[in-house]
């Protein structure tokens, strides 16, 4: 099964400022797993969320190697 990277988006407040902070995990399932640490980080958090990106973290089938790979 492909996986792919995760991004927890962790929005809250500080002083009136809202501020993000942003951890990338390799699959959906761990990012889901870190949002209860992640909302322990602060007081009052706005909105936690995680955003699957498109970007490959795992795949079962090999990759080609880039045309621009130096040979040794």
């Amino acid at each position: 099964m492909t996986t792919f990277f995760t991004v927890l988006i962790l929005t809250y407040s500080v002083h009136g400022e809202e501020l993000q902070m942003r951890m990338v995990y390799e699959t959906e399932a761990k990012c889901s797993a870190a949002i209860a640490v992640a909302e322990s980080l602060v007081e009052e958090p706005l909105a936690v969320r995680c955003v699957k990106s498109n970007l490959i973290s795992w795949s079962p089938r090999p990759q080609a190697r880039p045309d621009d790979l130096e040979q040794y």
